[in-house]
């Protein structure tokens, strides 16, 4: 479901892109991603801040970025989000 994109060598993020177009309604991932283990940090409205081993901000467009360097870990955690999300 999504497509997996390393921003640079220096950062220490990937961004997971939907392969289709999504919006994804936050208030409702909100609802369901605590049992999923996460921890929520922040929610504006526009996009929801969350942890788990590592942070992690979801975007009502579909977009998601993992702050990790670790690729394998990104692979578990967009695993995870797409059983929340349902895709």
């Amino acid at each position: 479901m999504f497509e997996i994109i390393k921003t640079c060598q220096n950062c220490k993020s990937y961004i997971l892109k939907p392969k289709k177009k999504i919006i994804i309604d936050l208030d409702e991932v909100k609802e369901k991603i605590e049992s999923f283990s996460f921890e929520i940090l922040a929610f504006t409205g526009s996009v929801l801040s969350v942890k788990k081993k590592c942070k992690i901000n979801i975007y009502a467009s579909g977009k998601i970025a993992i702050i990790t360097k670790d690729l394998n870990q990104v692979k578990e955690i967009a695993s995870l989000i797409e059983n929340v999300l349902e895709i």
